[in-house]
């Protein structure tokens, strides 16, 4: 029985281990993006810069929905409360 206690702190060692070397060399997308600035066409670049705006802005609308799904009181009842010159 003694040998259970044994291999299960081996296993999560080497778990644990890969973990670590997986953040410590793995870059993140920014990284990646900047060491790779170099070497991107103009066309790769122009392409990526519109995905990422393209998600800021479906992420600002799943927002807007998420707040609006929220609120119990139906959209189409609600009093217009924006200024008059907007």
């Amino acid at each position: 029985m003694s040998n259970y206690p044994k291999a299960f702190a081996v296993g999560l060692g080497i778990i644990g281990l890969g973990y670590a070397l997986l953040l410590t060399t793995v870059p993140t997308e920014d990284q990646l993006y900047e060491a790779s600035n170099r070497k991107l066409s103009p066309e790769l670049k122009k392409q990526y810069e519109q995905v990422k705006a393209d998600q800021v802005r479906r992420q600002a609308f799943s927002d807007v929905l998420k707040r609006a799904a929220a609120d119990p009181e139906p959209m189409w009842i609600k009093k217009d409360t924006t200024p008059k010159g907007r």
